[in-house]
Formats: structure tokens, C-alpha cells, sequence
């Protein structure tokens, strides 16, 4: 098999099939809920979720037309047991209904027999669409061999495949097109197509080479940091010094462009069947790379997936670096329970440059804020021209602060007409039941008062907008912030407050031990942001600080948002 047959192969199986746009505004759906046991009162709650979650997740942001609702309390582990369930599938075999909503695969069925009547009837294509506010089906052969793995496992599924870019991006793609997706080792030519960067492209394929070698993505990205690597990425754009992240080598070794399948939203193609296009590297190489045995695994499925999860451990990460090896270190965070409780959280920062002295050496949070509160107990920049930069500064922040107001208030408006909305589905459902059974399970004055607290926040943002330009402080408001912020950073208990203030003067530190380990002392240094440091080469400062009281509000602004 030559290179592009495998590069068609590896697309078709990241692919699956490629079914039919769905005009779901003619489909008629039926909502279905299911609770185990009549008597399990926590169960019975759960029908009502079930319901609200459909509504709103799916049901009403889509305006889907849903025709009936069945519901019933019976477990679905063994076959032809649940009344309901008999009737909603010889509904659908009668051409009454050919879609479905129900909120999670498991409430459909827990056993092979009627997990493969539903999926029959999905093949059949008397059941048109599916849809769960849980779970993401797509109707391919991998998504429904997912469905009947979910059907049996009753395990939930929360990877959501990316949404199709709009129809002139996809067309774009489909022609090989750069439409704004950066490639690193590639720059764009007059046709928009990716060509090999003269400056970067060998040095970018070294880092799969590296990783076919056995070496970490630690390695790697310690490797590519000494190669004075810049990237530009607009054309006609200066080029900037890149620094790679742990995510930014791990995204790149898991892209499908490297191997000749370029990936858009949805959207994806053999970018050799639209020019020639020079991969930097094999398939199988790829394959090999990502610990995928063949072309026919289903794993290819998982390459390039989103990865989720919140990171925690953000105060000032990224700005925080190591004196001995002047790389980053790693933001962590550990806490100590009792009970089960957690009483108190440990902030520390973590050297993981490979071959640095102090690998793997982890330095306290506190010699940072130390140094932090040094810095505000010992400078003061309350000097008239300081206060002038200042509110300079303050206007631009505040034109700033309004554009995101602006958005916010458009969001608001838009989520008020949604909730406005769904409760009138909700309504016009609850009249319409023909089991009478609906109301119990949605709570229409919750739904108003949700509406109500809603459009509170929307008023309450567009009050802040227009009184935005009132919240420059005067001089004597400006004196009073920087005596006070070295007692309020000494008091703030919350991280991403900490993270704010510090953001506003600091551009990094720097932790350096003073023996063989951090723990042994540290000192620490760090680079000031204008016109801070500006003020300080320019000694325009005054010495010595005052014990001010002022909140942390006028620190860090009523930011709305």
C-alpha cells in the first residue's frame, strides 16, 4: 500500500462514514424517561432531571419538534418488560415517529435484545436521529458500535465530537485551503496551501524523530526550547519566539495533518489528493507514534479527541521560573483532608527540565508572595506622574471591560429568549400530556424565577456598563490602593484573586535555592510590567509604605465579569 492509499485509509477510518445533513426541524421526536423502581424516591427525582436536561441541553436550543413523551418506572435489564418502551417502538415501526430523545443511552435499554432492536431500527432508517444530552452519537459503524457498548456497560459518555465549521470553512478545506488553523513546520504560500517552513520544518519533523526514538515528550520539548524556535503565524507577520508548552508537544504528535490528513472541525481530507503536499511524517510512523497497531483500530477514533479538565493550579502559571535552568516550572497544587474534608490547599511550583540540577524540586508558593508583599512594603508609586500614566492606563481598561460587557450583555439576551422559550415548550407539553404525568415533574415557577434571576444579571451588567467610566479613582483613592496592598495581599485567601493582583504589576519571577535544594532557602527576583518598571529605572517612586484599609474591591475594580 503506497503512502497515499494509507494516507486515504487513516482519513476514512478518522472519518467513519459520512452521513446525510439532517434537516431536524422535520423530524418528530419523541422524549423518553426512564427510572428504575417506583419506590426509590431519589430515582423518582431523576425523571424529572432527566426531562429538565432535555429540554433545555437539547431540546428547546434546537427547537425540536417533539411530538410524545413516554415515561415509566421499570428497570431495563431484561427484555420486553417495560410497557412503555413496547409502545414507543411500535409507534416508531408505524412511521409515527422518527426521532428520539432520551437522556442518556442506559435509560433506553441495560440488555443486548432491545439495545439491538434500537440500533435495527437506527440502520433501518426509521429512526432518524438520536439524541442525549449526555452522550454524543454519531450514526457511523464506530458510533454505533459505542451506542451498544454504552447499552451494555450503562457507563456514561461525556466526549462530545467537535461541531462542523460553517459551509464556507468546510468548502475551504475540502480544497485543501488555510483558513486560520496554525501548523507548526508549514507556512502558507499564494494558493493558501501549506508548504514546508524553510526555518522550522526539519527542526519540527526532528520531534517526530525524537519520538519514534523512544524519547519523552519531556525530552522533546526540552529539545525544541534550545533551538531559538520562531514561528510566524500570519503571513506578512513578523516572526516571535515560541516557547513549547507540555500541551503544545502532545497536541502536535497527535495531529493527523503531520501524516497527511489535515483536520477542520468536522471536516477532513487527503491534502495529497488536492496538491502536493510534502508530510512530514509516514502513516506508519504516525501509527507507531501514537501506539496504534493498524489502520483497521478503532483507536484511531481517540487521535486528536479533545482532552477536558479544569487546571487548578493556574495562579501565575507560566510565570514562574527556575534560576538554575530558566525554564518554566510546573504550577501544582496538593491539599490535606480530614475526614474527608479538605481543611487547607498547598501551592507550589516545580522544576521538570530535564538535566537541570534541581529536577524535580518542588519551591513553596510563599517565597513568591513574600517577595511580592517586599516589593509593595518598600515602593510606592504615587507620584502625580505615576497617577497620570495610571489613569491613562484605567481608561483603556475600562473600553476594554465595556466590549466584554457588551458581549455578556449579548449572551444574557440571548439565553433570557432560550429560557423564555423552553418554558412555553414546557408548557405547551404539560397541556398537551396525554398521561397527565408531566407536571409533576417540572417545576414551571422554578423556570420563572430562573427567567427572573436571569434577566437580573442582565440589568445588573448593563448598570455597570454605564457606570463604568465613573470608576476611575481620584489621587487621594490612588494613594490609599498602594499604601493598603500589601495588607490586602497578605489577607487574600483566594488564588485566582492572588493571580489578579499580581498579574497587574508582575511579568514573571524567578526561584533560585541557595543550597542543593529549594527547601534549603530561595531567593527570588522578578521582572516588573509597565509602567511599572518603567517608573523604577526612572526612579519615580516613593519609598517606604503605609498600613492602609482600603478593600480589595478598589485593588482589582468591580469587574463585572
Amino acid at each position: 500500500m503506497d503512502e497515499l492509499k494509507k494516507q486515504q485509509k487513516l482519513l476514512e477510518m478518522l472519518k467513519g462514514d459520512d452521513p446525510e445533513e439532517l434537516d431536524r426541524q422535520k423530524i418528530r421526536y419523541a422524549l423518553y424517561a426512564r427510572k428504575s423502581t417506583a419506590g426509590d424516591e431519589k430515582q423518582e427525582s431523576s425523571v424529572e432531571d432527566q426531562i429538565r436536561d432535555c429540554m433545555d441541553r437539547i431540546i428547546t436550543p434546537q427547537n425540536l419538534n417533539v411530538v410524545r413523551i413516554y415515561q415509566e418506572n421499570f428497570s431495563a435489564k431484561v427484555a420486553d418488560t417495560r410497557e412503555e418502551f413496547k409502545r414507543l417502538i411500535r409507534d416508531i415501526q408505524a412511521g409515527q415517529i422518527d426521532g428520539l430523545i432520551a437522556w442518556h443511552p442506559d435509560r433506553l435499554s441495560r440488555n443486548m435484545k432491545e439495545a439491538g432492536t434500537v440500533i435495527d431500527l437506527v440502520d433501518r432508517h426509521l429512526i432518524k436521529d438520536l439524541q442525549f444530552p449526555t452522550f454524543t452519537f454519531e450514526n457511523s459503524p464506530a458510533g454505533k458500535m459505542l451506542l451498544g457498548i454504552t447499552f451494555v456497560m450503562a457507563k456514561q459518555y461525556s466526549e462530545h465530537l467537535s461541531e462542523s465549521v460553517n459551509r464556507g470553512n468546510r468548502r475551504a478545506v475540502e480544497d485543501g485551503e488555510f483558513i486560520g488553523k496554525f501548523k507548526h513546520g508549514y507556512i502558507v504560500d499564494v494558493d493558501r496551501h501549506f508548504q514546508p517552513d524553510p526555518d522550522n520544518f526539519t527542526k519540527v519533523k526532528h520531534m517526530f524523530d525524537m519520538a519514534l526514538d523512544g524519547k519523552s515528550q519531556k525530552e522533546i520539548r526540552f529539545w525544541i526550547n534550545e533551538q531559538d524556535y520562531k514561528v510566524q503565524k500570519r503571513p506578512q507577520a513578523d516572526p516571535v519566539s515560541h516557547k513549547w508548552s507540555k500541551d503544545d508537544v502532545s497536541e502536535l504528535l497527535r495531529d493527523p495533518h503531520y501524516a497527511g490528513v489535515h483536520k477542520w472541525g468536522a471536516t477532513l481530507i487527503t491534502l495529497n489528493e488536492k496538491y502536493d503536499f510534502q508530510a512530514m511524517v509516514t502513516v506508519d510512523d504516525f501509527l507507531k507514534i501514537n501506539r496504534i497497531d493498524s489502520l483497521d483500530s478503532p483507536k484511531i477514533l481517540t487521535i486528536n479527541r479533545p482532552r477536558g479538565g479544569d487546571i487548578k493550579a493556574n495562579m501565575l502559571r507560566q510565570m514562574v521560573y527556575c534560576g538554575h535552568c530558566g525554564e518554566t516550572m510546573t504550577s501544582m497544587m496538593t491539599n490535606k483532608k480530614k475526614n474527608g474534608e479538605v481543611y487547607e490547599y498547598r501551592y507550589y511550583y516545580r522544576c521538570d527540565t530535564p538535566d537541570c540540577e534541581l529536577e524535580g524540586r518542588s519551591a513553596r508558593a510563599k517565597f513568591v508572595i513574600d517577595e511580592a508583599q517586599r516589593f509593595f512594603t518598600k515602593y510606592l508609586f504615587v507620584t502625580k506622574s505615576n497617577y497620570n500614566v495610571f489613569i491613562e492606563n484605567a481608561k483603556q481598561q475600562i473600553k476594554q471591560s465595556q466590549k466584554k460587557m457588551n458581549s455578556e450583555i449579548a449572551r444574557l439576551k440571548v439565553e433570557i429568549g432560550n429560557k423564555e422559550a423552553s418554558y412555553e415548550k414546557i408548557k405547551k407539553l404539560i397541556e398537551n400530556d396525554e398521561t397527565g404525568k408531566l407536571h409533576k415533574h417540572y417545576n414551571l415557577d422554578a423556570s420563572l424565577a430562573e427567567i427572573e434571576k436571569t434577566r437580573g444579571r442582565y440589568n445588573e451588567i448593563l448598570q455597570l456598563r454605564k457606570e463604568a467610566p465613573n470608576a476611575l479613582p481620584t489621587f487621594e483613592e490612588y494613594l490609599k490602593l498602594f499604601e493598603s496592598t500589601p495588607v490586602i495581599l497578605g489577607k487574600i485567601q483566594d488564588m485566582k484573586q492572588m493571580d489578579s493582583l499580581l498579574r497587574i504589576f508582575f511579568s514573571n519571577f524567578t526561584i533560585t535555592a541557595r543550597g542543593k535544594d529549594f527547601r534549603q532557602g530561595s531567593d527570588v527576583t522578578y521582572k516588573l510590567k509597565e509602567p511599572w518598571d518603567g517608573f523604577l529605572k526612572a526612579n519615580d517612586f516613593v519609598l517606604g509604605a503605609g498600613t492602609g484599609t482600603l478593600t480589595l474591591d478598589l485593588v482589582l475594580g468591580k469587574d463585572a465579569l
